[in-house]
């Protein structure tokens, strides 16, 4: 049998209503259109799940997958993947997480786990080297959240104390009851309490009565050139501890928790559901209690995802809490429960991160949510329903209450835990509040008016998962060399014809076209091949070098710009399938800059009349109408795409 470099070369179905298990080979030239990861699963799941059923339908698919290079000696590369059909938006949904799961999911021989059916009692899936089962979970589900679950599993099926960083321990993900009680804003947790949060793909795990999935097993991935692997690596790491940038050094100490004042300074952080300012809502000293230090100084020892050397998290003890080993809050909780609600109050943050982890809920967009009601509560909006309810920006205890009910499902918490956009459609019919989301999914603590975050709120509006801050690469330069940066955005060697448009950029629309499809594009190779974003702090990354020597390819940055592509186009064309009108989904304006702010950083922010001009640029980059944003016949024969080409030319 030919040897598999890099990839298992098969998937396990699980399905659970029937309690089968069945392997399903995968040709090598489909990895190498697709690579692995959600690239594998777009795949897998375009061709598997019928058009237009509801996320609850037995039919429905939710995949768990690894990457091309999890379990290689490239760095960064402990990522694991959920995919499916979004409970949130209806669109196609996925989510990344750090930990150290990944490399459990290579390691039981298959490169992604995909999982059908319902069933009719609580369960969890357990696989090692001698068995496949589905076994009860009656004593989990109801009774234990996910950092008790993911606890009691491992050590029942390891025999020995939990330590999760043993590599021959068992590893869990799990949801919590935001999952069991199938919000739409729930996600899936390892790791004591990373999670896998966007959207809302925990309520797929809820709807089929799946708790958990515990993997115990040691099979090997092989390399083509494990010393070529090595070489590059170690140049990146030696680049990285030997850096000066100010970003890869307070990466270095404190995560993403060291630029939370940096990024309220300059615009980056929103404030106040995105209509405050941080000079008059929430200054410097009001940012750095949240800052780096702040948090840091709990932190009790440094946290390392599988297959990292850098190790940006970190956990922390905070007695005054009664809190040991809880995860260090990172930017987006900071922002969120901070400069977005106006709270200063750290110990609040930790509380608050703690009891969302172990509940399974996306943090992003739980803040977003309650920072929606703070606003409708300063406009009226629930005083018939909850006369005596009290929510003044920066009281972090009213923050913690609306946080505790949402777990709890009462109150008003009851209607929040679907996320921002059921709740604004229930208390607000006139729309005199701004319930800040893209199609459903609650926009995270980056924001798009700032000057140069054009291409990070395009990737707002055009990506197949909206409203999402990590779908797009805008580094990506950094995976190519100078020739392959040349080769991409060089007019004279595209063969596209570009519209005449009228607002200028500082590239031209076909070089903005380029660029805007590269950054997206990009992000598809990362996802494929199991690669943290947070790579990206070097002066160049070898993402081509060490796929062609895990796997013993031969193909240019080019030639992986294109898989990023095909991959990119699958994943759209699911949400065009799926009766989404996408051309038409757009943040809402406060994000635009179309309420034009009077102060700050994004004062009359220069992005306001260049959204549609580079949204038509990037449609005509990826070969798709500028009107509907519907692939080209061409583009999908182009990329191999006969299976999409079908369903959406009807042939």
């Amino acid at each position: 049998m030919k040897t598999k470099y890099g990839y298992m070369g098969k998937i396990l179905w699980v399905d659970l209503t029937n309690g089968t298990f069945r392997d399903e080979e995968i040709p090598d030239n489909v990895y190498e259109e697709f690579l692995s990861g959600y690239g594998l699963a777009s795949k897998v799941i375009y061709e598997n799940q019928p058009a237009g059923i509801d996320y609850k339908d037995e039919r429905s698919i939710i995949s768990v997958m690894s990457g091309i290079l999890t379990n290689t000696e490239a760095t960064f590369n402990g990522r694991w993947m959920l995919a499916g059909k979004s409970p949130l938006t209806g669109c196609w949904g996925d989510a990344n997480c750090g930990g150290n799961f990944g490399p459990a999911i290579k390691q039981t021989g298959y490169d992604g786990i995909f999982i059908t059916g319902k069933s009719e009692k609580p369960v969890y899936i357990y696989i090692d080297d001698e068995t496949q089962q589905i076994l009860p979970a009656d004593d989990l589900w109801g009774h234990k959240d996910a950092v008790e679950t993911e606890i009691i599993l491992s050590e029942r099926h390891s025999k020995k104390p939990y330590n999760n960083n043993e590599k021959n321990m068992a590893k869990v993900i799990s949801i919590g009851s935001a999952g069991e009680n199938c919000s739409l804003i729930s996600g899936v947790v390892n790791d004591k309490g990373r999670l896998a949060a966007r959207s809302g793909l925990g309520a797929l795990f809820g709807t089929k009565q799946l708790k958990a999935i515990c993997l115990n097993d040691n099979q090997t991935v092989y390399v083509y050139n494990s010393e070529e692997v090595i070489n590059a690596t170690r140049k990146l790491v030696n680049d990285l501890q030997n850096s000066t940038d100010s970003f890869c050094t307070t990466m270095k100490w404190s995560g993403t928790a060291g630029t939370t004042v940096d990024s309220v300074n300059t615009g980056d952080s929103p404030i106040k559901n995105w209509a405050g300012v941080a000079e008059d809502d929430f200054p410097q000293e009001k940012a750095a209690k949240i800052n780096g230090y702040s948090i840091t100084k709990y932190q009790t020892e440094e946290y390392y995802c599988a297959g990292c050397v850098f190790g940006c998290g970190g956990t922390c003890t905070v007695k005054q809490l009664g809190l040991k080993d809880t995860h260090r809050p990172e930017y987006e909780i900071l922002a969120g429960f901070g400069a977005l609600l106006l709270c200063d109050d750290a110990m609040a943050i930790f509380e608050i991160n703690e009891k969302l982890n172990r509940a399974g809920f996306d943090a992003i967009s739980v803040a977003t949510t309650i920072s929606w009601a703070f606003e409708a509560w300063e406009k009226g909006l629930f005083k018939e329903k909850f006369p005596d309810l009290k929510l003044v920006w920066g009281d972090s205890q009213a923050v913690i209450n609306l946080v505790d009910d949402m777990i709890a499902n009462k109150n008003l918490g009851a209607y929040l835990n679907n996320g921002v956009k059921q709740a604004a459609e229930q208390f607000d019919k006139d729309g005199i509040t701004s319930p800040m989301h893209v199609f459903g999914q609650e926009l995270p603590m980056h924001d798009s008016r700032k000057d140069g975050s054009l291409t990070l709120g395009i990737g707002y509006e055009t990506e197949p998962t909206p409203g999402r801050h990590t779908s797009t690469n805008a580094q990506w330069e950094q995976m190519a060399d100078t020739h392959d940066v040349d080769v991409v955005l060089n007019n004279n060697k595209l063969n596209i014809k570009f519209q005449k448009r009228y607002v200028h950029t500082d590239m031209s629309h076909e070089q903005q076209g380029q660029d805007l499809m590269a950054s997206s594009c990009s992000e598809d190779i990362i996802n494929g091949s199991g690669l943290c974003n947070f790579s990206f702090m070097g002066s160049y990354v070898p993402i081509v070098s060490w796929i062609n020597n895990v796997t013993g390819w031969d193909k240019s940055f080019k030639e992986y710009l294109e898989i990023g592509k095909r991959i990119k186009t699958v994943r759209h064309s699911f949400n065009i399938r799926e009766g989404v009108d996408v051309a038409s989904i757009r943040m809402p304006d406060r994000a635009r800059g179309n309420n034009i702010l009077k102060d700050g950083p994004n004062a009359y922010s220069a992005n306001v009349l260049k959204w549609d001009d580079a949204k038509a640029d990037y449609y005509i980059s990826m070969g798709w109408d500028v009107d509907t944003a519907k692939p080209s016949a061409e583009t999908l024969k182009t990329l191999g795409l006969d299976f999409v080409y079908k369903d959406l030319y009807k042939e």
